[in-house]
């Protein structure tokens, strides 16, 4: 009996996420503030998806202020994402070429068909400067390896280019 409770909860949860994804569509949509690749264009706050190996990831960033720092959702109907350690398949890039590794664990608790939590950068590069600094023009979140897709890659645009 607890299984088909467990089903439910995750059918709800992934139910709430994809209307969250279609509501942010809409209201993008219809800002006219989407570009081609579906960047919020000055939007400092939104979520990024990428589907790929039968497997949905939602990246959203709270902003500047909030600093390197994501929440990160999987969702699928066919592999288990239990054994993707995202602490070890994510970088964050800048426009700078730099890249930097997360810095804390990959604070997801298992979930099967569908993972999310946390998903932290260091405030700042080796050398000593900040990972989003005042003149950062754009970020973008890479995952690599999740059912079989090379590479995804989420963006935020920060100012206009």
């Amino acid at each position: 009996m607890s299984r088909v409770f467990e089903r439910r909860a995750q059918l709800v949860r992934l139910l709430a996420i994809a209307g969250l994804v279609v509501t942010l569509a809409l209201v993008l949509a219809g800002c006219g503030s989407a570009g081609s690749n579906g960047s919020a264009g000055k939007q400092s706050s939104a979520t990024r998806t990428s589907e790929g190996g039968g497997v949905t990831v939602a990246a959203t960033w709270k902003g500047r202020n909030a600093g390197p720092v994501f929440e990160v959702a999987m969702d699928t109907h066919s592999v288990d994402l239990d054994g993707y350690d995202l602490r070890k398949l994510a970088a964050l890039r800048t426009d700078g070429g730099d890249e930097v590794r997360p810095s804390g664990a990959w604070d997801a608790p298992k979930g099967g068909h569908h993972r999310e939590g946390t998903l932290t950068f260091p405030q700042r590069s080796p050398d000593g400067s900040r990972v989003i600094g005042p003149d950062t023009r754009r970020i973008q979140l890479v995952i690599r390896d999740v059912a079989d897709v090379p590479e995804r890659s989420f963006e935020w645009k920060l100012k206009e280019d």
